[in-house]
């Protein structure tokens, strides 16, 4: 039971090639605060956000992201992502926005934040260290990216009202004390203030998505790789560094597949949003007929046509890519210990969102049933929930990267 039920996760988990073992799940929050109360508005830091959220999404994260949120909001969405790393392998945080350093201690900058003086800082903001101790708490590995050194005017007001019993905000970030397998990437020096930039991306941004999914690079390496990008493009004005204390070599992608780094889209024009809307909302129910008849309804007696016509020529399972032959072969073999089998759409789950004009995100619930052949083994049923990337080919969908998590 226990290496069928392993077979089983690795069907709902899109068919891992490996069926020995589960796939560590990976999970990332991802906050960009641009629009603030008091502190006007950055311009990059939702498109930093949404963009981060979509790369992280591509290589086998579940994400869980959130925009211009004030205090409360920030605090619900720091609930759910501890909620969400139960059993998880991997946490990861990005923010970008306004932050702040008073006394060492760095603090988040929620965009209904007040902060006249030193006092309302408990209230106001968010310390980031507690976020870190949440991740550390539960996962093997922690990652936070923090581009929130951006020129802030949060700093020089509570400076200038400090007195001197009350603490000081600097600029910039200042070095955790400790971490306890983490590894913390800042997007310029201890101190220092970064660029919000002129482009769609801020430049650690930009770097960073450039780099993140690249194959068989350790996370070390992409940071040089990243440093090196940002000091250029800053004429040497930013420098982002780094804090860990790792215990074992970490990866984004593994190697052995091609990198497929997809370009931030561009936002639609003001004038264009209305249309994108409307022709993603009558793409959902292409999509739905796409799930329905093709997806969960695989042709077994044919799987190498059905994989070709459903995956193309390749696709990223839990951030690792394969060939349609891989994956065809694992499939069938899958498919081969069942006497029946059904799978299906959970009524009313599906959420549709766009990526452009030909891209999308279709998440939502699968209930699934196997009876196995062989009769002192187990039937297995329940309920997973499935992120599938889509990408319109030949005036249809494929599905080009593909997660799943269990559902209680």
């Amino acid at each position: 039971m226990g290496r069928l039920a392993i077979l089983a996760w690795a069907f709902l988990g899109l068919l891992l090639l490996s069926a020995d073992a589960q796939p560590q799940r990976r999970v990332a929050l991802v906050i960009g605060n641009g629009t603030y109360a008091e502190a006007g508005t950055l311009a990059n830091p939702v498109n930093d956000a949404l963009d981060i959220a979509d790369k992280l999404r591509s290589i086998g994260f579940e994400v869980i992201e959130g925009n211009d949120l004030g205090k409360r909001e920030l605090e619900r969405s720091i609930g759910e992502f501890s909620d969400a790393l139960e059993g998880a392998g991997v946490g990861l945080f990005y923010y970008a926005g306004h932050g702040l350093q008073v006394d060492g201690r760095n603090y988040i900058v929620p965009v209904d934040a007040r902060l006249d003086v030193p006092v309302k800082l408990q209230l106001e903001a968010m310390p980031i260290d507690e976020v870190l101790d949440i991740m550390e708490q539960q996962t093997k590995v922690s990652l936070v990216f923090l581009d929130a050194c951006r020129n802030n005017p949060f700093a020089r007001s509570l400076s200038r009202t400090a007195t001197m019993r009350s603490a000081t905000a600097l600029a910039g970030l200042a070095q955790f004390d400790s971490t306890r397998g983490s590894f913390i990437a800042f997007s310029t020096a201890p101190g220092a203030v970064a660029m919000d930039g002129s482009g769609r991306n801020s430049p650690f941004a930009a770097a960073l998505l450039r780099h993140i999914a690249e194959p068989g690079q350790s996370i070390n390496d992409m940071m040089i790789a990243v440093r090196r990008d940002v000091v250029s493009q800053t004429r040497e004005a930013q420098r982002p560094w780094e804090q860990g204390s790792l215990l074992e070599r970490f990866e984004f992608v593994s190697d052995g597949q091609p990198a497929q780094p997809r370009k931030p889209a561009a936002p639609a024009p003001p004038t264009e949003v209305a249309v994108l809307e409307r022709s993603v909302g009558d793409d959902k129910g292409s999509i739905e007929k796409f799930l329905r008849q093709d997806y969960l309804t695989p042709d077994t007696k044919a799987m190498s046509e059905t994989v070709k016509r459903l995956y193309g020529p390749s696709a990223t399972i839990f951030g690792t890519r394969y060939d349609a032959d891989a994956i065809a072969k694992v499939k069938a073999d899958w498919f081969a210990q069942w006497a029946s089998w059904s799978l299906g759409l959970e009524p009313g789950s599906l959420e549709v969102t766009p990526h452009g004009e030909d891209r999308a995100e279709a998440v939502f619930a699968m209930h699934y049933d196997y009876l196995p052949k062989d009769k002192s083994a187990a039937r297995l049923t329940g309920k997973a929930r499935v992120t599938l990337g889509l990408v319109k080919a030949d005036g249809g969908w494929r599905i080009e990267s593909e997660t799943s998590q269990a559902m209680q």
